[in-house]
């Protein structure tokens, strides 16, 4: 159907409907359509006749449109001809122009380069003016100015080299007779003050001297009091320091002619720190005044410490520590009262005088050190002599003298030890000797004793004292690796002794399984009581703060990246040390996480077997207690006294010698998981065999409740106020036997109509719900299907 049929039925639907009455619109409906029809045919004519006036009216149009675009070609056409003329004409002017403005700039570069010249030259002459007249201050300020030049010109990137070089002899020449004035100056004024202060401390502050008679030369610092000439050559000093890029030419020029550089150049072992006490770009570099105020204590040192003289002893590393640590201490006070505050007021706050002057005596540590190691490393005994005594150095640096931990990662001697021979040496020494130490240990005949065990004071952990030491020995390794700024060697160091851990636990695994059968060998406690402290040691480590990080930096070392970073770190250190097997376990939250595990095993696995011996042996002491006459016991009020059960004798018997065993052996809480576990299982037990598979007479239940409360429970009231709450099943089982007739007959009618399904389905409001009703008695842990058993046991009920 096409779509003109659809809209034709569509209008004859609407417009007439179901209803005939409709059709009388057909007419009107007619007339319309005529209508429309009529303006249609009017409209189509009146376009048919305007339409060619408006087309040819276009088409002139664009005729018209075409000849003003062909003018407009040919007159571009004509003018670009006229302008190719005239510059063709201009060219030899232009020539000429762009010639003359090169030659006036080439003029102007020359009356540059030559101000330049006559700049440096002024200023090199002012200088001299300066130095003439003994105005060293000023000489210096003008130094200062020719110094900005080259620092200019290299942030330029001049490339005006010829004139830059002579700008740079100009300076190191003024810079060499500005610092042999200064130099000299400085010398006789320290020599007025007693610098060095090699024998005792030296003073905080300067007091005001008359003139010495030891200086022979005129000078400008003629002022009576030391401490304003200080300042002032101090202040000189610190205004002729070079730039780095000058440094840095001087110092190549100086190698290049054999001669040392006026830098301290940088020997140390590359770390990972980037902080600086001075600046990030320049980490090693030692200003110039303080240079000069350490050159008597390093010819003192290389006097001292190096060549044939008897204090330059290998044997002896400590002689030149302890010297240095008192030239430190000697010096602290003139460096920090009176050095430091001539550098905050010359605008150096950021240098600290007593780091920079602690550098430089490092510096010298470590370079002894490492010309030294090459021989030390040879013998077993001297290196750890020198280990220990550069532990010692570096910890007194930190403590005593509060050098920050940045510049003791950067500078300190510990950097050599972390070298990788030194490392490889160091640690095989370590793994070496802590064995040969827990053989010692192990085979001492009070090993496994506690030292406190013949103390008043009760012991409660009873450590031996074998996993004391061993547990001082790890600490004692601790302390000498925490300080290493090298984060791979911590984590050697930390693989060593989890290696050592592993050791310990497996020997201990051993004697376990040496002692044999024998379950309550001394022995056998000991070794369990060492396996729990280990394990309380390793728990408080594992939150330390220094283990958190070695944890993080072992996590980072293992992602993708850091495995390839930590397995190129050990290729080029040539390490061999063994690890332990834990080293993988990167997903352990702590790095003692997998030796905990191990430690507690032996832990758990020894509780386990106490207690199965005692479950062994309850078994036999309480058979003639399972299977006593129950049923015919006669009731309380026939007796005179009630008395325990001769069958419980042996039961109870053991269990209180067995305690008192596991109290007197076990550490504190050894012992109460064992007691916690038997106290379960006597529960378990005594409910199966007595309870469940006897029958019970008024006097039975009762005698059963008598044992329990007056004799059983007592046996473990020394270790719990409330026992009777670890023996639940027993305490609800016998309040369950001793209930009033009535009462027991009522309970054991609304068990009966309960069942497990029901009880399932029961509104829990329901107030005879029998959960409710053994709730209300105190009964919680037996559930009412068991209940209802344990009623039945009662003859006289039942009956």
């Amino acid at each position: 159907m096409s779509s003109y049929t659809i809209a034709v039925n569509k209008f004859v639907n609407d417009t007439f409907g179901s209803d005939i009455k409709n059709l009388q619109k057909i007419e009107k409906i007619y007339a319309d359509v005529l209508k429309k029809k009529e303006n249609l045919e009017k409209q189509l004519s009146i376009v048919a006749d305007d339409a060619p006036t408006t087309i040819e009216a276009s088409i002139d149009a664009a005729r018209s449109s075409l000849d003003e675009a062909e003018e407009l070609q040919q007159e571009q056409v004509r003018v670009e001809k006229d302008v190719s003329d005239y510059l063709d004409k201009t060219k030899f002017a232009e020539e000429k122009y762009e010639k003359s403005m090169s030659e006036i700039k080439a003029v102007e570069k020359c009356q540059t380069y030559l101000r330049w010249v006559a700049k440096i030259e002024d200023t090199s002459a002012g200088i001299q003016q300066s130095i003439l007249s003994d105005s060293i201050k000023e000489a210096c300020q003008t130094f200062k100015i020719l110094t900005g030049f080259s620092s200019e010109f290299v942030s330029k990137d001049t490339r005006c080299r010829n004139l830059l070089a002579y700008l740079t002899r100009t300076i190191m020449f003024w810079y060499k007779i500005l610092t042999e004035k200064l130099s000299s100056e400085l010398e006789v004024l320290m020599k007025q003050i007693g610098w060095p202060f090699v024998s005792n401390p030296g003073p905080h502050k300067l007091l005001k001297t008359h003139d010495s008679s030891e200086k022979s030369t005129p000078s400008p610092f003629t002022t009576p009091d030391p401490a304003v000439n200080l300042d002032k050559i101090f202040g000189s000093l610190l205004c002729i320091e070079l730039p780095k890029h000058l440094r840095d030419t001087m110092n190549k020029e100086v190698k290049e002619n054999g001669g040392v550089a006026m830098e301290t150049d940088s020997n140390f072992p590359a770390t990972d720190i980037t902080e600086d006490p001075l600046t990030e770009d320049e980490p090693d570099f030692i200003p110039l005044p303080f240079q000069l105020l350490l050159r008597p204590l390093v010819k003192r040192f290389g006097y001292h410490f190096t060549g044939k003289k008897e204090t330059n002893s290998i044997h002896k590393p400590e002689w030149y520590l302890s010297q240095v640590l008192k030239w430190i201490g000697n010096h602290v006070g003139f460096l920090e009262n009176t050095i430091q505050p001539i550098l905050d007021d010359h605008n150096f706050e950021h240098v600290d005088a007593l780091l920079m002057f602690t550098q430089g005596l490092l510096k010298l540590v470590n370079d002894k050190l490492s010309l030294d190691m090459m021989e030390v490393i040879e013998m077993d005994e001297l290196f750890i002599h020198t280990v220990d005594e550069v532990l010692l150095f570096h910890r007194e640096l930190k403590l005593a003298y509060t050098i920050p931990d940045t510049m003791l990662k950067r500078y300190s001697p510990m950097n050599i030890l972390t070298q990788p021979q030194c490392l490889i040496k160091w640690l095989n020494i370590e793994k070496t000797a802590a064995v040969e130490r827990l053989d010692t240990l192990l085979s001492a005949e009070d090993a496994w004793h506690s030292k406190y065990e013949d103390s008043d004071d009760s012991d409660e952990m009873k450590t031996p004292s074998c996993a004391e030491s061993f547990v001082s020995l790890l600490l004692t390794i601790t302390d000498r690796y925490k300080s290493l700024s090298n984060n791979v060697a911590q984590l050697k160091f930390l693989d060593l002794q989890l290696l050592l851990l592993d050791d310990f636990r497996i020997r201990l695994t051993q004697m376990l399984r040496s002692i044999g059968r024998n379950q309550f060998d001394e022995a056998r406690f000991a070794i369990l009581n060492a396996a729990y402290y280990i394990t309380l040691v390793l728990q408080e480590w594992a939150d330390n703060v220094f283990f958190l990080q070695l944890k993080y930096h072992k996590d980072q070392l293992e992602t993708p990246l850091g495995e390839f970073a930590f397995s190129r770190l050990q290729n080029e250190e040539n390490m061999q040390v063994e690890t332990s097997p834990e080293r993988d376990q990167s997903t352990d939250e702590t790095v003692f996480e997998s030796t905990i595990n191990l430690f507690e095993r032996i832990c758990s696995e020894g509780v386990k077997d106490f207690v199965q011996v005692v479950a062994t042996e309850f078994g036999l002491k309480s058979h003639a207690y399972s299977y006593d006459d129950w049923p015919t016991m006669p009731p309380a009020v026939e007796q005179e006294a009630m008395l325990v059960s001769r069958t419980a004798c042996p039961m109870l018997e053991l269990i209180q010698d067995r305690l008192f065993l596991f109290e007197e052996s076990l550490c504190q809480t050894l012992f109460h998981r064992v007691w916690h576990e038997i106290a379960e299982y006597i529960d378990d037990h005594l409910f199966k065999e007595v309870v469940m598979k006897n029958r019970f007479n008024e006097g039975g239940a009762y005698q059963l409740q008598f044992d329990m409360n007056r004799n059983l429970f007592p046996l473990f009231r020394t270790y719990s106020t409330k026992p009777e709450n670890y023996f639940k099943r027993m305490k609800e089982s016998c309040l369950l036997l001793n209930l009033q007739r009535g009462s027991a007959l009522l309970l054991m009618e609304l068990l009966s109509e309960e069942t497990d399904k029901e009880l399932a389905s029961k509104n829990t409001d329901n107030v005879s719900d029998p959960v409710r009703a053994l709730s209300d008695m105190g009964i919680y842990l037996i559930r009412p299907k068991d209940a209802a058993r344990v009623l039945k046991r009662r003859i006289d009920w039942t009956s």
